[in-house]
């Protein structure tokens, strides 16, 4: 079948004749249409029957368009069908309703006449002892008149129960007739599903028709094509008419050969071209236009099938037809039914109505009788009426008691349930709570919020650092103190350089210095998820297995002695594994923690567990350090982590030290106490747009920008403020020409911007580099430019960043 022809070619002309190529698109027919190399007969040949082709095509649109029509109007008038058959067997429900009302009526009315006969039984007994008993003739009259009159009722009630009965044999009648109509509406249902499943074949059968259909539309874009070029032929043709004169009887004897005997073309093309050798190109258009009317002939056979199918669909039509006309009577037939059903039902509204009023005299009869009994009762009815009431109580009062017992089991069984659930989540959690602060110092420091209170408080933690025998330089402390003021924006602190240097030493000592709690997470290589950072749930043994982290995390939010308390994550040789496979969603939440509240969710499992207790803040108390060796066991860190951390770099030392093992008493020289968060956080300060500071940072990283994106590296709005912020916060910035300023930007350069350049060719961006070059020179911060220059002169020809180095001081 065909599908999807597409025109993708154009006209040319060879040896004076048009070709026109018609390619395929993916599974859609192959074929080239070529002009015929004949007189005007020859080419308008296939030109006629194509246009045969396509009126045949029309036609066939415009039955397939009729069909379609008439199916709809059946599938209007079957739905029509169906909706008499929902209202018949409505009313049928109906009338067989009232029916079973009415002999329900019947069975009450003979209950009644029962009671009333036993009633005047028990007068006439009891009017026999009454004779016996009381000679007063009055009383006895009185009582034969009503037993007279409760006679005279009986009568009465007993015609209408005659009444009665013939009405509900001629109801019985007419159910009988009822069921008789529900069989041939059963017989029509089933003929009714028959032809809707020949409609659902038919439906398919347009789906098919309505397929070929837009294959139809194909093979007319073609037929539009081939008009075009037919037109263009006639001209070529007007033009070739006198050479072709001459050859006209040659053509014919070629293209009767072609159609008969294909398989010999080639043997009367050398025929051919040894009487005309210039006419080779003619001939191989010839070829060309006969695979195409073969083509041509194949789409005929394809319209002969259509229109099979299309034959047999109308005789179908015709059959559905002609079953729907049988049916009309039937339908008629029963409509009338139905009318005669609904008339008979109204009739026994009338009689219902009747028979209600009865009812209600019986009522008022009963009621009249009922009084006049009691007088007659004795004490012995009401006491067994009371012994009556009095067993049932107590069967439902044993029932109740039972009931509660029930109820009192199932309230013990949840409770053990609950219980259990209960124990089974201290048990899950039990590693969550275990103690993890200790010796926590108390009180707070009392100082102020000023610069110098701050300065104080570097000087004196550099002057503990050297009674412990460690040496920092004041950079690498400034830089350090100030990263962790600044952990709103950039959310981490990597301290990398080689082993040995003092990393993991400086944020233990700091930790130590403010009273401080130190949680220190050892990096597996075998890291490759959250879970590893913060823990699992062991399905198996039904706990949850934390990490100290996570410990710290839900302690941290349970316990009130440790609110407004820092506390120091340290994430030891981090890179060991990669940073991104277990760190990259926590980083994002740290740095989502500006903008508000951030949460992490304990998994438990099915195990349930308040929501106080499955969402665990993360506190903006928790500040977080990672140290990093630089060898070949240890993996770098992408753009992504960079870029929301700041980075410092502990190169080799000029000087190899001892150190002084009478200096390193933790208590030396330390504050009592603890420096509280409130307090930490008033150091930090907010960039304002308008102070020098600002607008000296902002003029720099414009210019570092620009070199940034002709290098194919530049930043955004994220790196722009986190540098900013930085500089602000350093501690002594307060004029743009202070070493301070230099030193602050210095560092962000080496933090932010130069590890971008990492594998850049250095011969491919030499100005760009050079112009770089001035902006930091301009800087004036010696170790700055000795890092840049060294990795632009590395000797692999790539920029090879190693990290901003301080010299000892």
């Amino acid at each position: 079948m065909i599908k999807n022809l597409a025109i993708v070619g154009g006209s040319c002309l060879l040896g004076g004749a048009a070709v026109f190529f018609i390619s395929p698109s993916r599974d859609a027919w192959s074929t080239i249409f070529g002009s015929t190399l004949g007189g005007l007969g020859g080419a308008t040949v296939t030109i006629e029957s194509i246009k045969k082709s396509s009126k045949e095509v029309i036609k066939t649109q415009q039955q397939i368009q009729d069909l379609k029509q008439e199916h709809q109007q059946l599938l209007a008038k079957v739905q029509e069908i169906q909706d008499r058959h929902n209202k018949l067997t409505q009313q049928l429900s109906r009338a067989q309703g009232q029916l079973t009302n009415k002999r329900h009526d019947l069975n009450n009315l003979q209950n009644r006449v029962q009671e009333i006969e036993q009633q005047e039984q028990d007068l006439k007994v009891r009017l026999e002892r009454l004779r016996i008993s009381n000679p007063q003739l009055e009383t006895l009259e009185q009582m034969a008149a009503q037993i007279g009159e409760l006679s005279q009722n009986k009568s009465g009630l007993e015609g209408e129960i005659a009444a009665l009965n013939s009405q509900l044999q001629e109801l019985a009648n007419q159910r009988n007739s009822l069921a008789q109509i529900e069989v041939q509406y059963h017989a029509k249902k089933a003929e009714l599903q028959e032809l809707t499943e020949q409609i659902q074949a038919r439906t398919e059968s347009l789906q098919t028709l309505q397929t070929r259909q837009g294959e139809l539309e194909v093979i007319r874009a073609s037929y539009d094509a081939l008009s075009a070029e037919q037109q263009h032929l006639q001209t070529r043709i007007e033009q070739l008419r006198p050479e072709i004169q001459g050859l006209e009887g040659e053509k014919q004897q070629i293209l009767q050969v072609i159609q008969q005997h294909r398989n010999s073309l080639a043997q009367i093309e050398v025929q051919y071209h040894a009487k005309k050798a210039e006419l080779q190109e003619l001939t191989e258009q010839i070829q060309a236009r006969t695979e195409a009317l073969q083509t041509l002939q194949t789409r005929q056979g394809e319209l002969e099938v259509i229109r099979a199918s299309y034959d047999a669909l109308s005789a179908e039509q015709q059959h559905l037809q002609t079953r729907i006309d049988q049916l009309r009577p039937e339908i008629q037939r029963l409509e009338g039914e139905k009318q005669r059903i609904l008339q008979v039902i109204q009739q026994h509204q009338q009689d219902y109505q009747e028979i209600e009023n009865l009812r209600r005299q019986i009522r008022n009869l009963n009621a009249e009788i009922r009084r006049k009994m009691l007088d007659l009762q004795d004490i012995e009815h009401n006491i067994n009426t009371a012994n009556i009431t009095m067993n049932g109580l107590r069967v439902k009062n044993a029932q109740l008691q039972e009931e509660k017992q029930r109820h009192q089991e199932e309230i013990d069984g949840l409770k053990g349930e609950l219980e259990n659930l209960s124990n089974s989540t201290e048990v899950a959690m039990k590693a969550l709570k275990d103690k993890l602060w200790n010796h926590l110092p108390t009180p707070p420091w009392n100082i102020g919020n000023s610069g110098d209170i701050e300065k104080q408080f570097l000087q004196s933690f550099t002057a503990f650092l050297n009674l412990q025998g460690l040496t920092f330089t004041r950079r690498v402390v400034n830089a350090f103190h100030t990263s962790l003021k600044v952990q709103d924006i950039s959310a981490l602190v990597v301290l990398a350089g080689i082993s040995g240097t003092g990393k993991s030493e400086l944020p233990q000592r700091y930790a130590d210095f403010i009273g401080a709690q130190c949680l220190t997470l050892a990096v597996q290589p075998r890291w490759d998820s959250p879970q590893d950072l913060q823990g699992f749930y062991n399905y198996i043994e039904k706990k949850f297995k934390p990490t100290d982290l996570m410990r710290g995390l839900y302690q941290y939010n349970h316990d009130n002695q440790m609110q407004n308390r820092i506390v120091i994550v340290l994430l030891d040789e981090m890179n060991l594994a990669r940073v991104e496979y277990y760190f990259s969603d926590f980083l994002s939440k740290l740095e989502s923690r500006r903008s508000g509240d951030t949460y992490l969710e304990i998994d438990l499992g099915s195990l349930p567990l308040r929501e106080e207790e499955r969402r665990l803040k993360i506190p903006e108390e928790f500040l977080f350090v990672g140290t990093m060796n630089e060898d070949e066991t240890t993996q770098t860190l992408s753009d992504k982590v960079l870029d929301r951390a700041n980075v410092l770099t502990f190169g080799k030392p000029e000087n190899l030290k001892l150190r002084e093992d009478g200096n390193n008493s933790p208590g030396v020289n330390r504050p009592q106490g603890y420096l509280d968060y409130e307090k930490f956080k008033a150091w930090r300060r907010r960039p304002q747009v308008n102070s020098p500071v600002v607008r000296k940072v902002k003029e720099y990283l414009d210019r570092a920008n620009n070199v940034m994106e002709k290098i194919g590296h530049p930043f955004a709005h994220r790196v722009y403020q986190a540098i900013t912020q930085y500089v602000v916060n350093y501690p002594g910035v307060s004029e743009v020409n202070s070493a301070e300023f230099r030193y602050a930007l210095a560092d962000q350069f080496g933090q932010k911007l130069l590890p971008k350049l990492r594998g850049l060719m250095i011969d491919d961006y030499h100005e760009e580099l050079e112009e770089m070059k001035q902006l930091i020179e301009q800087l004036g911060d010696e170790p700055l430019t000795k890092a840049f220059e060294k990795s632009r002169n590395s000797s692999t020809g790539q920029f090879e960043w190693k990290g901003l180095i301080y010299p000892e001081e």
